[in-house]
């Protein structure tokens, strides 16, 4: 409660205490601090401060203009698991099922029965540019480049963001390409 001075006309003119009977609002507890936000591919909370979700590996917060992976790391980030396998720059990878053509992919591709053995590579150039090419004899369920087929022995240049389906059940999402430069003015 509260006091407030009024006038009194009725004794002797002068500024007497009211009490104001108005109840106060109530007491609002601040809002804690976020603890996180929701990843906008597949929901999960990543913490306050965290560059890159801890599920799936997507970068979050605001887009960096000219953002790559530090030291120039091409990352293939494939749908659940938060599986990945990194390109350096001046380096190729190859995907497929077959421990043999393509040892570092085919540790979670194996039990996949929808890519083929040897199924396509990547290549991250010196340059930084990334290109994609399904193997020349073809792979049995095909490749996609954000629904876009591949004939076999083609390849396509990758942009940041891009998705690769790997046939009908497996795909990645393609990180850390910088923005390519600015063409001059003719």
């Amino acid at each position: 409660m509260s006091e407030v001075h009024d006038w009194d006309d009725e004794d002797d003119g002068e500024w007497v205490p009211v009490v104001d009977t108005a109840p106060s609002p109530p007491r609002t507890r601040p809002s804690p601090p976020p603890i996180g936000f929701r990843c906008d591919r597949c929901s999960t909370v990543v913490p306050t401060g965290m560059a890159e979700c801890p599920r799936c590996l997507s970068p979050v917060g605001p887009p960096r203009r000219g953002a790559g992976r530090p030291g120039g790391v091409l990352r293939l980030v494939f749908r659940g698991g938060g599986r990945h396998l990194d390109v350096p720059r001046g380096s190729e990878i190859r995907l497929g099922r077959d421990d043999g053509w393509a040892p570092e992919a085919s540790e979670f591709l194996a039990d996949e029965d929808t890519v083929s053995g040897r199924h396509a590579t990547v290549l991250h150039t010196s340059d930084g540019a990334a290109w994609l090419t399904e193997v020349p004899q073809g792979a049995t369920n095909g490749t996609r480049v954000n629904d876009r087929v591949l004939a076999p022995g083609s390849r396509v240049r990758l942009s940041n963001g891009d998705r690769v389906e790997l046939g009908p059940e497996v795909d990645f999402e393609v990180r850390g390409i910088g923005e390519e430069p600015e063409e001059a003015a003719p």
